[in-house]
């Protein structure tokens, strides 16, 4: 399990808490100038709608319109493949098979069975997810691509991008932002570190302050933040992001260092901690590889921190039951997920276990399951809204018509999204969990907030 997650850039964006005193209703601002008014109390603005959802709306994308390829497309089927690090992400393919096979069980959409490829693993390397890729679109002729990895890289998406593949995955790399092509399951994760050509409205999540605050039951002036990321060209986008949205929300950041190695294991953590702890913070964020984690946990109890520990890697259900020496560390952290988490048993929640129980599975929703399973939706969604007249071009036109949203039938899922804008924008939803023995306890339930915008 130490394995798992080792994803600096999953704090790119993450969030969530149903607390009034969160800011969706308060001002956002703009790097490099004054604040700009909030949408009326009550409105969030995010790719789920509001003002900056109308400005993205009007995007430009990159990459080629739908030129009517039905390259995997049959009377009665639609073939897909998937590419994904598969020791880092366990049950990724699981969730993608329960939502497929439950449309598959009800006759298929628009009279099409969805046919998955066996997933091809990319072991961390970033030339082995192009080879993967490629060899997914030019020899088994797939239609869509899904995926869950870090090394799914400009290779990659710009040759499905030039080959009008739709394609799914956690949008925190540049691929899925600003193209027409790229669908993050959260929207595009990652827009303000790209140019204003590539994506013309950014912003940032407002979830990654207003939940930590929120959760911390102090006011935002009250918030000394220490931030540490790891050393990597993902931690400095990362770092900005953390840094501009708590002074935004008026926090105090105290320290704010992107020097903790990318391979660090049996390294001494204790300069790291040491150079937190004199800071004074009263909230630690820590963005570093999974497995370091633990260790500047304890190294921060250790050196006698006592305030509030954030991470937003740790939320993996069953991890803790696996690793009691692991969960008596961790105890009492807080964890920021961008996922429903399974102990809400929300009507989405509920679906993802049935689905996962009628393909043979246990009914217990993995991290990298769920964000399986959130692809899937997304897909058949896409596909129920083209109707039986399916190519890239019909696939072009309606989905990124600006009449399209997503995740909208099921209640308590991921946070709705609107496209285009999803693809420039993030959803902005996430909830906030309280490491507690070997279970979570979650402290604010998943729920969508207000983004930053950037540019």
């Amino acid at each position: 399990m130490a394995v798992l997650l080792a994803v600096s850039l999953t704090a790119v964006a993450c969030g969530g808490d149903d607390d009034d005193t969160s800011s969706p209703d308060e001002t956002t601002g703009t790097t490099g100038g004054a604040a700009e008014p909030a949408p009326p109390t009550g409105e969030l603005d995010n790719a789920g709608g509001g003002p900056l959802a109308d400005l993205a709306a009007d995007s430009d994308l990159t990459g080629p319109e739908g030129s009517g390829l039905d390259r995997g497309i049959t009377d009665d089927s639609v073939k897909v493949g998937c590419v994904y690090t598969t020791d880092a992400f366990p049950g990724f393919e699981k969730g993608l098979e329960a939502r497929f096979e439950r449309a598959n069980r009800d006759g298929g959409v628009a009279g099409r069975t969805i046919e998955l490829v066996p997933c091809k693993d990319d072991a961390a390397d970033v030339p082995t997810n192009v080879q993967a890729t490629q060899q997914l679109i030019d020899e088994d002729e797939i239609f869509a691509l899904f995926s869950l990895s870090n090394n799914i890289l400009n290779g990659s998406t710009d040759y499905m991008s030039e080959n009008e593949v739709p394609y799914y995955g956690w949008g925190f790399n540049p691929g899925f932002c600003g193209t027409r092509w790229g669908f993050g399951w959260n929207g595009c994760l990652a827009g303000n570190a790209l140019d204003e050509s590539v994506v013309d409205h950014a912003a940032i999540s407002g979830n990654l302050a207003d939940a930590v605050i929120a959760s911390s039951g102090m006011d935002a002036d009250e918030v000394k933040v220490a931030i540490q990321v790891e050393n990597s060209a993902s931690g400095a986008i990362g770092l900005a992001q953390f840094e501009t949205i708590f002074e935004d929300r008026g926090a105090d950041v105290v320290y704010a260092e992107k020097d903790y190695p990318e391979n660090a294991a049996g390294a001494d953590v204790t300069p790291y901690t040491q150079a937190m702890i004199a800071a004074d913070p009263n909230i630690v964020l820590l963005t570093t590889p999974f497995a370091e984690v633990p260790r500047l946990v304890a190294g921060l109890r250790a050196g006698g921190y006592e305030g509030i520990i954030v991470d937003f890697q740790n939320y993996i259900p069953g991890l803790l039951e696996s690793s009691p020496q692991l969960a008596e560390t961790l105890d009492g952290e807080y964890v920021n997920t961008q996922i429903v988490p399974q102990e809400e048993g929300t009507p989405w929640v509920e679906q993802t276990r049935d689905d996962l129980v009628a393909i043979g599975e246990e009914p217990f929703v993995t991290l990298a399951g769920a964000m399986g399973y959130a692809e899937a939706e997304l897909f058949v969604e896409q596909l129920e809204a083209i109707g039986e007249d399916l190519d890239t071009a019909t696939f072009d036109q309606v989905v990124n018509s600006g009449d399209f949203s997503s995740y909208t039938e099921l209640e308590g899922g991921p946070g709705p999204l609107l496209w285009p804008a999803a693809h420039l924008l993030p959803a902005d939803c996430a909830a906030v969990v309280r490491i507690e023995g070997t279970s979570y306890e979650v402290v604010t339930p998943f729920r969508c907030y207000s983004s930053m915008k950037v540019f």
